[in-house]
């Protein structure tokens, strides 16, 4: 394994995090339910951002206008959302972010990513967007 795969994982799997930890707080009903809410939500606003922007490169590499168009559509949902109705965002960002994965699971060009990365967005993407319904449900 390469420096650049373990950091990446490393990186990912710390990720979690911000996800994990809100979720748990808000349904326990700690003092800090509030603030761990609106962590996460934040941090799922941040990652949908991230994962979408990082679609032009690969779509400028491959010449596909289509993907650009999807990616700002994902993102222009997302912030619409978060802005205008934050109390469906939690429940909006799970869903955002399954449908992020899938598209690029049927997406040629993602199809050269490295396999470990592959194999942990399957984690993450389950992880994350079960927090997000969580949070939605919790709060």
């Amino acid at each position: 394994m390469t420096a650049s795969q373990r950091i990446m994982l490393l990186l990912g799997y710390a990720g979690l995090i911000p996800f994990v930890i809100p979720a748990v707080v808000v349904v326990m009903g700690a003092e800090y339910s509030n603030l761990a809410l609106r962590i996460a939500e934040a941090y799922a606003f941040g990652i949908i951002s991230f994962l979408t922007g990082s679609w032009w490169g690969m779509a400028l590499n491959r010449d596909s206008g289509k993907t650009l168009l999807l990616s700002n559509l994902y993102f222009l949902v997302g912030l619409l959302i978060f802005v205008f109705a934050l109390q469906w965002w939690a429940l909006a960002a799970a869903i955002l972010l399954m449908s992020i994965y899938f598209a690029e699971q049927t997406s040629s060009i993602f199809a050269d990513l490295d396999s470990r990365y592959r194999k942990m967005r399957v984690l993450l993407t389950m992880v994350a967007s079960a927090s997000m319904l969580t949070l939605h449900l919790a709060a």
